[in-house]
């Protein structure tokens, strides 16, 4: 009888490891087994050739930039999602019907597919039709070529991804506040702490768990952002917005090299759980959630 009712959860579970085993275990073994391989689009048949494709991808100079690309813009997008996230989440924070409804409001972005969400960034930049160079002639300035510049393509798509998910982390940091005893605040209060120093001594600290959830959730969908990337500006202009899911994705289906975008997405991967690994070992040791 014990031994069936230890049993029983494990029964339960395996459905849903049936379908993780499915969805992500078998494909991830299959592209690791092609990463080995000299697979191409017209080659008769798949031969081995070892840590070849691994080789060739590191040893090539556009997967170190689009690797840069990458981490520029995981630096970048993530510390303004933080700051603007932690300003709306400090004023959501706040009952008033305002707010109220802005807690609503703010979640827009958020549930907007990605894809929907580039392609409406992309009409906006639009050179001769986009309302951005609508509003700045009728401010008197002149057109911008917003994706057809590397450094403006760059900024454009770092605006759209902090308009997108800045929310995510403003939902965050309201959970964190509403997590924090009133007694707190109101002892900083009577002690005669003000806003600032509420903020700087009460808030910050206690949030700091939450705010390294969100951090990390962050910087691993930055790590690997393809969607936004790929429909808003395609990599370019010539490669200077082009991720490493980007590069993967052109030696697959542009080169027809199975072999090196397996192996490409590979490295993603381990870079991925490498830092997950590295972040939570050290950032969570002092700051526990």
């Amino acid at each position: 009888m014990i031994l069936r009712k230890t049993k029983l959860p494990y029964l339960f579970l395996l459905p849903g490891l049936m379908l993780v085993l499915t969805f992500t275990c078998i494909p991830f073994i299959d592209t690791l087994i092609l990463s080995f391989k000299n697979a191409k689009l017209f080659l008769p048949e798949e031969t081995v050739t070892g840590v070849a494709n691994y080789k060739a991808v590191l040893t090539h100079s556009r997967f170190w930039y689009s690797l840069f690309i990458t981490l520029l813009f995981v630096l970048v997008s993530i510390s303004l999602e933080t700051l603007v996230g932690l300003c709306v989440g400090l004023m959501m924070n706040r009952l008033s019907p305002i707010t109220k409804a802005l807690r609503i409001m703010i979640l827009i972005p958020w549930t907007i597919p990605t894809v929907v969400t580039a392609r409406m960034w992309q009409w906006m930049f639009d050179y001769n039709l986009g309302i951005i160079n609508y509003l700045l002639q009728g401010m008197g300035i002149d057109q911008v070529n917003w994706l057809g510049n590397p450094w403006l393509a760059f900024f454009s798509i770092l605006l759209a991804d902090v308009w997108k998910t800045t929310p995510f982390v403003a939902i965050i940091v309201l959970a964190g506040l509403s997590a924090i005893p009133q007694q707190i605040y109101k002892a900083a209060v009577i002690d005669g702490a003000n806003s600032w120093q509420r903020l700087r001594f009460i808030f910050l600290p206690l949030l700091l768990p939450v705010l390294g959830v969100a951090i990390l959730f962050r910087a691993i969908e930055a790590m690997r952002v393809f969607d936004l990337v790929y429909v808003l500006t395609g990599g370019g202009p010539g490669g200077s917005t082009e991720t490493v899911s980007v590069y993967a994705y052109k030696l697959f289906f542009y080169k027809g090299d199975f072999g090196q975008g397996a192996a490409t997405s590979v490295i993603i991967l381990f870079l991925v759980a490498g830092f997950g690994y590295f972040y939570t070992k050290y950032s969570f040791r002092r700051n526990p959630v």
